[in-house]
């Protein structure tokens, strides 16, 4: 049977992360497709938990307390994700005459968030949308990108599921 170390599984959730936000950013510079707030929301949801498995492989902890503690936290980031994608399909299958706004305040948020950062063009092009919630530019499949995301993040809370279940019998 393949054993893998803590710091291999949190090498390569952190590659995976990266690797999440390189599509997203392939997607917006190279395919030109705008974020919407909610697609803003998504990749920092992604940010935050790639970061966490980030700490964890820096960290590299020994002890099973450690390793239950970074796969709760990195389960909370998944069940955001879950969450922001479920929103974001939700609103993408209202009726064109019902189309909800992407949240209350979300803009304002996300204004703040930018105003907090040093002004600059990478900031600005990270976390400024301009496209809506509701509309659908792209598809893979006959799927919208939320709907690509949800079974990966489910596939993924399954798993930190699974993982802290085992760490609880050693």
């Amino acid at each position: 049977m393949l054993t893998i170390t803590n710091r291999t599984r949190y090498l390569l959730l952190t590659l995976m992360y990266l690797g999440m936000i390189g599509v997203g950013l392939f997607l917006q510079f190279v395919i030109e497709l705008e974020p919407c707030p909610l697609c803003i929301l998504q990749r920092m949801a992604i940010m935050g938990t790639g970061l966490i498995a980030l700490t964890a492989l820096i960290q590299n902890p020994h002890s099973n307390k450690a390793n239950r503690i970074y796969t709760v936290l990195l389960e909370l980031g998944t069940f955001t994700s879950i969450g922001i994608a479920l929103r974001h399909i939700w609103i993408q299958h209202l009726p064109a005459d019902e189309a909800a706004s992407c949240g209350p305040g979300l803009e304002v948020t996300l204004d703040n968030i930018i105003a907090y950062f040093p002004q600059g063009s990478v900031t600005e092009a990270l976390f400024r949308s301009s496209a809506e919630c509701s509309e659908v530019s792209w598809r893979l499949l006959g799927l919208s990108l939320p709907e690509l995301t949800l079974p990966f993040f489910v596939a993924l809370a399954v798993y930190y599921a699974w993982l802290f279940f085992n760490q609880l019998k050693n």
